[in-house]
């Protein structure tokens, strides 16, 4: 396999930074692209559980808000709207 690398600046960095880790070029490489790939997952992860928290938290309100009613009324609509395994009808 190969990777042409046409950008000077970038074959700069990547020969910078195996001199700096006494790696070659593709160790250096193969490094940096899985931590950027780790960090970006820490990142993804963040955002979801965030999402997450926000996504509770206005189902908590909701509950505060609703009456018994309501919820008999969410719940028949279930029932109309979707069979026993959750597709719709």
């Amino acid at each position: 396999m190969s990777l042409n690398i046409k950008s000077e600046r970038t074959v700069a960095l990547v020969r910078q930074l195996a001199a700096r880790t006494g790696t070659n070029q593709t160790a250096a490489v193969e490094d940096a692209v899985t931590r950027r790939l780790a960090e970006l997952d820490r990142e993804e992860t963040v955002r979801a559980d965030a999402r997450h928290a926000a996504a509770e938290e206005v189902l908590r309100e909701l509950g505060k808000i609703l009456t018994d009613e309501d919820r008999q009324l969410i719940r028949r609509n279930e029932v109309e709207l979707y069979d026993d395994d959750g597709l719709p009808r």
